[in-house]
């Protein structure tokens, strides 16, 4: 990444000397001049200081796109448990939902009443 191109770009974009983008983050000018001049590279602390100053992520700020990939990124498990999930039929889906609801509320020791897994279901159904 190209830091120093993108910081000229955001800078001049609004328009502002070097002098008083340094004054916001809280260094010298000499430092921030030497950031865009690729002398020095400012450390995450500051371009944090910079992604905030103009209102942008730290992405938008440092010119970096994120890799779209139509690959799911998710355990061998939990791809497993998604792929026979979605063979099933709504309904079916609504139960099991409703079950691994119940499953969570009871082992983290919440102590749920005894109630049907449609019951469940129905609740969340309502809420949607």
């Amino acid at each position: 990444m190209v830091i120093n191109k993108h910081l000229l770009e955001w800078r001049e974009l609004h328009d502002l000397k070097q002098q008083q983008v340094a004054d916001a983050i809280g260094v010298s000018r000499s430092t921030y001049a030497n950031y865009e001049a690729s002398k020095r590279s400012p450390d995450i602390e500051t371009l944090t200081k910079l992604a905030d100053f103009y209102g942008i992520t730290l992405d938008a700020l440092v010119g970096h796109k994120a890799k779209q990939t139509s690959e799911m990124t998710l355990p061998p498990l939990a791809r497993q448990m998604l792929q026979s999930f979605y063979k099933l039929s709504k309904h079916m889906q609504q139960r099991y939902a409703a079950h691994m609801a119940l499953d969570v509320e009871l082992e983290s020791g919440a102590g749920v009443a005894k109630t049907s897994y449609d019951t469940v279901a129905e609740k969340n159904t309502d809420k949607k």
